[in-house]
């Protein structure tokens, strides 16, 4: 039998190698941990005791408590709760349970415990025997024991604060969903297209001004509909004009809001107080929770779903929140950057930037850091979005976030009021650095289609960042195209090219994307490129919450990517990350340059592959690659195709 000593110092090792930044113990020196175990004794005497591992960390208020046992049999009883001096499990447990609010006897040392993240792991068998050892995650969440069903691992200190970060996004994202639905369903008298506009606006007059009173905020509850109605444009102009919003954007948003006056329902009925109350009570105060989730962004995007937006759903595809914050890990970014996004949509990407720009100066020796930080939200982000819907919710969106005064254009990219902007923005010694860009998707720069293509979109941006330029898009962009590619290569340098998973857009869109990082203004030449497929980002797609991170899995998956492509030239394999040096007219996909995976070849996947093949034959040929299409209308296309209509 191996020895419990043996057992626990490989599991010490193993968790002192995790970058935490105190060491493991077998006890601890705060009192109020002590005495929650002062009578937590596994043979229930009302001895103290003490898991046979505990990690604490003041500052984050993070606690783990480990149990370890020798063998694989020893891992849980049936119910986890029958024997904890002979189970891991059990005994985690166990101990856990004694920081429950119920069961700290002291209302002073629970008041204690009040904002702490409590964490569990069961260890048993041989932790460096990969088939011969268990390991199970438990977290105290809402004073419950709940087990994270898929960790099947020790985590480092900050993915096991991770876990309570998507718990509690979890928690948000139901919350919104539900008032999304609750809005819109309010709303179902207002035009589609409309709906959006007046969100906005009606976000816009709860919002507090510094230093002012929100008479419309104390106010509309004792008002009756028509009154909400006209205070409504009054509002919204004296909140913008207070944020100093240049007065054309203010007019445009006037100008959307006209309808209001001739609508009915909203001049005779509850529904705008209804919706406001909503708003003040249940979706706004989610915007001061800290958190790295775009919690706004996430707001509009399920009230735009259950709007039905059509003009958002043809080509715009917001971008998933965890892709803005990679985008800023990409590169390397500088105090004084200067963010372009050239069809910023509700602003995720500024916001990410943002973020990111504020970590820098929090982290950095400048002085003034508030003031640099306010500069930084006034001046280092530039936007341009000609959708109206996009447009008025960016405006909002950026203006809960502590800006109104980002320059946000109601332009077209390719315009020539969008040239005039960045001109004057010149003048005020206001320079994009780095773009960041998710274009509107299946442009054709046609009469039928006048949106650009995407490579127009990435062409342009190129050319107005002076450090670096990154887009996410679909396939096709990446093997299209090639004279346009070539011009491209010609001032600027390809670095990365990133394959997505296949489902990043879901459930809103099924399109395969990647993402390509360059560095601009410096000739391609004969630089290798790193094409690198993440198959996986760890998200699960569920019909209620969409793709969410319910395992906790992306930040290792994330530091994974990271690494490989900083360190290149160790991980690559030929298959999965290629390094090499483009020919003119090289597509810019890893499909392009990789060997063949031989190693899970089998009939069955054999059989898979010529089907897939089959569909992209029949979708390519009927110019249907970038189409969202449901299962029944492909099988309906694939069966006429193959059924004798192509080729007649």
């Amino acid at each position: 039998m191996p020895r419990k000593d043996k057992t626990d110092s490989a599991v010490f090792r193993h968790l002192n190698n995790l970058e935490y930044s105190y060491e493991w113990d077998t006890y601890c020196d705060i009192q109020e941990i002590n005495e929650v175990l002062a009578h937590s004794s596994k043979s229930k005497s009302g001895n103290t005791g003490y898991p046979d591992a505990i990690y604490v960390n003041k500052d984050k208020k993070l606690l783990i408590l480990v149990e370890i046992k020798p063998l694989l049999s020893q891992h849980t009883s049936e119910n986890g709760k029958e024997n904890p001096k002979k189970y891991a499990v059990d005994g985690v447990l166990h101990y856990m349970s004694y920081f429950l609010k119920a069961n700290i006897d002291k209302q002073s040392t629970a008041g204690f415990f009040s904002d702490w993240k409590i964490i569990g792991a069961a260890v048993s068998g041989d932790i460096y025997d990969e088939y011969n050892h268990r390991i199970s995650n438990f977290i105290i969440s809402g004073d419950v024991i709940a087990e994270q069903k898929g960790i099947n691992e020790l985590l480092n200190e900050t993915d096991y604060l991770m876990l309570f970060d998507n718990i509690d996004e979890e928690q948000i994202v139901s919350n919104i969903s539900v008032s999304s639905k609750k809005i819109n369903k309010w709303l179902r008298s207002v035009d589609s297209q409309k709906r959006p506009v007046l969100l906005s606006a009606l976000m816009i007059c709860l919002f507090e001004v510094k230093g002012a009173q929100n008479d419309f905020k104390n106010g509309y509850n004792s008002w009756a509909p028509e009154t909400i109605v006209n205070n409504i444009p009054k509002t919204v102009k004296k909140v913008l004009s207070g944020e100093k919003l240049p007065e054309e954007k203010i007019n445009v948003l006037l100008a959307e809001l006209a309808f209001m006056e001739h609508d009915q329902d909203l001049n005779s009925q509850s529904i705008l107080k209804d919706i406001l109350n909503e708003l003040s009570d249940v979706v706004i105060p989610l915007f001061d929770r800290k958190s790295n989730y775009d919690i706004i962004g996430k707001f509009y995007e399920e009230f735009l779903k259950y709007a039905g937006v059509a003009n958002v759903k043809k080509g715009i595809v917001l971008t998933p929140r965890h892709i803005g914050a990679l985008f800023t890990e990409l590169i390397d970014i500088k105090i004084n950057d200067v963010f372009l996004d050239p069809a910023c949509g509700t602003g995720s990407f500024l916001i990410a930037a943002m973020n990111k720009l504020i970590k820098v100066i929090e982290e950095s020796d400048v002085p003034n850091k508030e003031e640099k930080i306010r500069s930084i939200k006034t001046k280092h982000l530039v936007g341009f979005e000609k959708n109206q819907t996009m447009y008025s919710l960016a405006i909002s969106n950026m203006l809960f976030r502590g800006d109104g005064k980002s320059q946000i254009y109601k332009e077209d990219f390719f315009s020539q009021g969008a040239e005039e902007a960045l001109k004057e923005l010149e003048e005020k010694g206001i320079c994009p650095t780095i773009g960041f860009i998710n274009p509107p998707y299946g442009g054709k720069d046609s009469a039928d289609n006048p949106t650009k293509k995407e490579i127009q979109f990435l062409t342009r941006m190129l050319d107005k960042v002076s450090r670096y330029g990154l887009m996410i898009a679909p396939l096709s962009t990446y093997f299209k195209e090639d004279s346009v590619r070539s011009n491209i290569l010609r001032k600027h340098t390809l670095k990365y090219v990133i394959n997505m998973p296949k489902d990043l857009f879901m459930p809103n869109a099924a399109t395969n994307t990647a993402i390509a990082v360059f560095e601009t203004n410096k000739p391609h030449g004969d630089q290798e490129v790193v094409f690198y497929d993440l198959k996986d980002d760890g998200f699960i797609l569920s019909k209620a919450k969409g793709r969410t991170d319910v395992y906790g899995k992306w930040p290792k998956i994330k530091n994974e990517l990271l690494n490989k492509l900083q360190n290149s030239e160790k991980f690559a394999d030929g298959i999965n990350l290629v390094r090499t040096r483009l020919r003119d007219g090289d597509e810019w996909l890893i499909q392009a340059h990789a060997a063949t995976d031989y190693s899970s070849l089998s009939e069955n996947s054999f059989l898979k592959s010529v089907k897939e093949y089959m569909i992209f034959k029949a979708k390519q040929e009927l110019d249907l690659l970038e189409k969202d299409l449901d299962e029944v209308t492909l099988l309906e296309v694939i069966s006429n195709y193959y059924g004798g209509g192509a080729g007649e």
